[in-house]
């Protein structure tokens, strides 16, 4: 405990109770308008997903890690373990059940957001297969509002089994949470 480490621990807790919103004007403006990345592509996309969820992953990791009780890992420096045997025969495979259950339901969270991506140029209508992480994509939740959108009635058939399919694999998701948390 420092100085630094607690201003880090404030300012982790403090990015994951920044709305999407947010990391979407983060990554148009670092990503985008700095560094050039290209619009609508999946690269773009998946870093700035993966800015908006790691706040999160990082507390449920910090939190998986303080469920280990001290005193496993006072015995086991009592019998003459190292730190680093310490870490990876106790601590880890006692910390990975909520470890993994906090990246499963945060990639949970970011199959659903929208904001984000619309902000970065997920948006646009996309006629051919992406080849690369830099061609132009769309996502899942940008196509749903876009097809509910749509006044033509073939679109609602589109939307409802989007929209079924997209749960289906977020309640697969928050199973495999479960199954690995027990």
């Amino acid at each position: 405990k420092n100085i630094l480490t607690t201003m880090i621990e404030v300012n982790i807790n403090n990015l994951a109770a920044v709305p999407s919103i947010v990391f979407g004007l983060l990554g148009l403006a670092i990503l985008i308008n700095i560094f050039n990345f290209p619009r609508s592509s999946s690269l773009t996309a998946g870093i700035t997903l993966a800015m908006m969820i790691m706040p999160a992953m990082i507390i449920t990791t910090r939190g998986a890690f303080r469920t280990i009780p001290n005193s496993l890992k006072q015995a086991a420096l009592a019998l003459g373990a190292t730190k680093i045997q310490i870490i990876m025969h106790h601590t880890l495979p006692l910390a990975i059940p909520g470890i993994m259950t906090g990246v499963i339901l945060s990639i949970a969270r970011a199959i659903g957001e929208t904001a984000p991506l619309i902000l970065i140029g997920m948006l646009a209508f996309i006629v051919d297969i992406p080849r690369s992480i830099f061609d132009p994509a769309t996502v899942m939740p940008v196509q749903i509002f876009l097809w509910a959108d749509s006044p033509e009635q073939a679109f609602q058939a589109k939307t409802s089994a989007a929209i079924l399919f997209l749960l289906c694999v977020l309640i697969l998701i928050n199973m495999i949470a479960v199954y690995i948390r027990k």
